[in-house]
């Protein structure tokens, strides 16, 4: 029944969100300089999909990011390991992913967070 509301079209929206946030976050910035620390804040950019799943789904929106990141998580490890575009170990890779999935879930909390506060605002 977790599943009942989701939309299908939703979540291949949501997964072509999710894999252009990955090859842009992953692949798409500057070379790593020293000291930079720019693939910690990029993970934040995997709050987009989740948002976007949340505006879309307005009855389940955690499942449907969820259901998105983690179908696009196995297409992403398996273009992302291969010889053009290895940077790191799989395990890396792996933890990564599982954070970019985490942030994802997170986008569309923030949805749901946001529309219970506004019903609560409006029945004051």
């Amino acid at each position: 029944m977790l599943l009942y509301s989701v939309r299908w079209p939703g979540v291949m929206i949501c997964m072509t969100l999710y894999c252009a946030t990955f090859f842009l976050a992953r692949y798409g910035g500057a070379e790593d300089a020293p000291g930079n620390s720019s693939e910690q804040t990029e993970l934040l950019l995997f709050m987009l999909p989740g948002l976007v799943a949340g505006l879309i789904n307005r009855h389940t929106p955690l499942a449907l990011a969820l259901v998105a990141a983690i179908a696009a998580t196995p297409c992403c490890l398996l273009i992302g390991i291969s010889e053009s575009f290895i940077s790191a170990s799989l395990l890396q890779e792996l933890a990564w992913l599982t954070s970019a999935i985490f942030w994802c879930g997170f986008g569309a909390l923030l949805v749901m967070l946001w529309r219970t506060l506004a019903a609560s605002r409006i029945t004051r």
